[in-house]
């Protein structure tokens, strides 16, 4: 991955100073900031990635030596550079122990300054980099998928388990969460990658054609049936169909499924006979499937049928390290896309992404990312990601979130919700509320 402009903080009261060395680091192609006190430095170090922080000593209020202590304790992997037109033996030794990698005496030549920051730019840099190869060995890809949770974890292993054969698979999870591209690992990484998959939005499909797109159906069978039509269970035949949003089927369309599943074929609209048929089916629901069934509108032999196996998606605010990983990902994959490999995000912004919530889940994490490296001119900062997103998230100083009481409630609700399927009746006791409450607290 190619390495970033330098980002430089130059600090300096005498604006001559500043803006001579600001003309030299410009001249080596390195981005400068500019702070002409000890305060307006802290500033800067605040909010931007600073590379190198180079300070003149003697300054009026707050000296050079403050500032060295500062960016020691709050930006220890930020190398410093002290230059002074007053050099003492005193302020050589002081400035070695607070970290500077390098001490200049003013006048200096631009090759002397060209010299000082190379000595000292590298050692950060491989800082950097030792850092970047860490996080990455602790990241786990898979068919498509990264992740270094242990939830995540537990979702290769059972991935593992069913790649191989044709058991029923019932994917549950919030909207987002990327219930799809489980069912496509399942499918890719396992023995029948070579056949057909088949995804199919079963709340997209026309009611009144849902049993023609799904079965196919003959010539004739009704008006406008010019031609005999094959089905999308023929078109994955032999291989994986993958039904979304499963629990929007009409009942009509669930009694066709459950003759799928129990007697392995399928029968056109307008046939007079049935066709053998032998395929993996995969569904996916955000639904509450058992409220469903006790409310009538789905059917319970074929919830039973469909739930052989059950993968649960977890909502990402449930698994904040994953949250890295996926991030690298999409930096990796839209930097490329939209001619900006090698985009950096700051650990600032990185901290902000972890601390929010994330309502939309991995789609919502994905368009942001995506959004913000079109925008960004070279690394993403906290500035860039919108106030909306940060603006009910406060950073704790060691990077953790803190939430408000509301936030920390639905929080709760919704793990439970999780770890019991979505389903409410069960959460409500749990939680010793009724249904009424459980949804008003969620609305």
């Amino acid at each position: 991955m190619p390495l970033k402009k330098e980002n430089i903080l130059i600090v300096d009261d005498n604006y001559d100073m500043l803006e001579l060395l600001h003309r030299n680091l410009k001249a080596l192609d390195f981005h400068t900031y500019k702070a002409s006190s000890v305060e307006e430095a802290y500033a800067v170090l605040q909010e931007s990635p600073i590379d190198l922080l180079i300070t003149d000593l003697q300054m009026p209020e707050k000296s050079g030596l403050e500032l060295l202590l500062h960016a020691r304790e709050h930006f220890p992997d930020t190398p410093t550079l002290v230059i002074t037109g007053f050099p003492t033996i005193d302020s050589a030794v002081q400035s070695t122990k607070l970290g500077a990698q390098e001490y200049l005496i003013k006048p200096f030549t631009s090759d002397e300054l060209k010299k000082a920051i190379q000595t000292a730019l590298p050692k950060h840099r491989k800082t950097a980099e030792a850092k970047a190869v860490e996080a990455k060995s602790q990241i786990t890809e898979y068919s498509g998928m990264v992740g270094s949770s242990a939830t995540f974890h537990k979702l290769i292993d059972i991935t593992e388990r069913v790649k191989d054969n044709r058991a029923t698979v019932l994917i549950k999870g919030e909207s987002g969460t990327g219930k799809e591209l489980i069912a496509r690992a399942i499918h890719f990484s396992g023995a029948y990658a070579k056949m057909p998959f088949i995804a199919v939005n079963c709340g997209a499909l026309p009611e009144n054609l849902i049993e023609s797109e799904l079965f196919g159906h003959v010539k004739g069978a009704f008006s406008g049936a010019n031609e005999t039509k094959i089905g999308l269970f023929e078109a994955a035949d032999s291989g994986t169909i993958f039904l979304d949003e499963i629990g929007t089927l009409p009942l009509s369309a669930q009694t066709r499924l459950l003759r799928v599943l129990q007697d392995k074929e399928i029968r056109k609209v307008g046939a007079h006979h049935p066709q053998k048929i032998q395929l993996r089916i995969i569904s996916a629901t955000n639904a509450d499937i058992p409220e469903l069934v006790s409310k009538g509108l789905f059917r319970e032999d074929l919830y039973y049928r469909l739930n052989v196996v059950t993968i649960d998606s977890v909502a990402l605010r449930f698994r904040k390290q994953d949250i890295a990983p996926l991030t690298h990902l999409f930096l990796e994959k839209y930097g490329a896309e939209y001619g900006k490999p090698g985009i950096t995000i700051s650990d600032k912004a990185m901290s902000a992404l972890k601390a929010y919530h994330w309502p939309g889940n991995v789609r919502e994490l994905e368009n942001l990312l995506q959004r913000l490296i079109i925008l960004s001119d070279s690394g993403i900062e906290v500035k860039d990601i919108p106030v909306a997103l940060t603006e009910n998230t406060q950073l704790a100083s060691e990077g953790e979130a803190l939430y408000s009481l509301r936030d920390a409630e639905i929080a709760h609700i919704r793990k439970v919700l999780a770890s019991v399927g979505n389903n409410k009746t069960k959460a409500a006791e749990i939680l010793q509320i009724d249904r009424k409450t459980l949804r008003m607290k969620l609305s």
